[in-house]
């Protein structure tokens, strides 16, 4: 697993969200970019590292999406 304490600090950011805006990849996609842009703070430690990136935060949200079902 891929800096354990970022991908905690996103998944508890992802969780504050209303439950409608955590229903589809597309709300993970634009979860990540906001954040990426909005606190970069949150990953600067890592860079040294590997980098941080949207993909990366999304493959750390797609297993907590909620999924509706019909």
């Amino acid at each position: 697993m891929q800096q354990p304490e970022a991908q905690a600090r996103v998944i508890e950011e992802w969780f504050r969200l209303p439950e409608s805006r955590r229903l589809h990849a597309t709300d993970a996609v634009a979860f990540a970019f906001r954040l990426l842009q909005d606190r970069p703070e949150m990953f600067a430690r890592h860079r040294e590292r590997d980098q941080v990136d949207h993909d990366v935060i999304v493959e750390w949200l797609l297993p907590y999406l909620n999924r509706q079902t019909n």
